[in-house]
């Protein structure tokens, strides 16, 4: 049974606004043997846009005896680029996989309001403002948009399992459920789902051994 699990930012902001400027192997495998040696965890979501930088910290993850939770999060990326991207990250994640590893793969983070085409604004920066501005009635405006994820995630879902054969699932913000545009994982979830995703909390790039994981 999974005890503790914790977020691992690999950088997912676009272009200057890169959330993680600073990215070595060295740090990744120091970052992780404290997750699971230090903070005791034994299941890491490793989020971020750049596939490289998921691949290096999963095999770090899995080396330091973590499952992972392979989680690509493309911010503002162009919708044709979408299918690509995710076949790129779950090729990735099944060559981890097929190392006798624990990998579930999360196939975005609410999509809706991260990736342009639902929801008004063309930044994720606009989107956010938009909803905190939001009224009952602008999102009473959103009905269509349901629909049009949910195709977007059965897409999504094909392509992930077209190169990778373990678990998938999405991923959506605590309570979204209420805004009528929740990211789905009706369509991803495999037979046997898999069990509760780890919690979002700080990355661990700067944990020392004393840290404790924020819960």
């Amino acid at each position: 049974m999974r005890a503790r699990d914790i977020n691992y930012d690999t950088g997912f902001l676009p272009g200057e606004e890169l959330s993680r400027k600073s990215f070595t192997p060295e740090t990744v495998r120091h970052d992780m043997a404290v997750i699971s040696g230090d903070l005791h965890c034994d299941a890491v979501r490793i989020s971020g846009r750049e596939p490289e930088r998921l691949s290096i910290a999963a095999r770090h993850a899995v080396e330091a005896g973590l499952e992972v939770w392979f989680a690509p999060f493309p911010v503002d990326l162009p919708r044709d680029q979408l299918l690509p991207y995710f076949a790129d990250c779950a090729a990735r994640a099944e060559a981890v996989r097929e190392a006798d590893a624990d990998v579930v793969f999360v196939a975005g983070c609410e999509i809706s309001a991260f990736c342009g085409g639902f929801l008004p604004g063309d930044t994720y920066g606009d989107r956010m403002r938009a909803m905190a501005a939001a009224d009952m009635e602008w999102w009473s405006s959103l009905g269509p948009v349901q629909e049009r994820l949910n195709d977007l995630l059965s897409q999504i879902a094909a392509t992930v399992r077209t190169y990778f054969g373990g678990q998938v699932t999405t991923h959506r913000l605590p309570g979204s459920s209420s805004t009528g545009v929740r990211s789905t994982s009706s369509a991803l979830m495999p037979t046997e789902p898999p069990t509760t995703p780890p919690a979002s909390v700080t990355s661990c790039v700067d944990t020392s051994p004393t840290a404790s994981p924020s819960r």
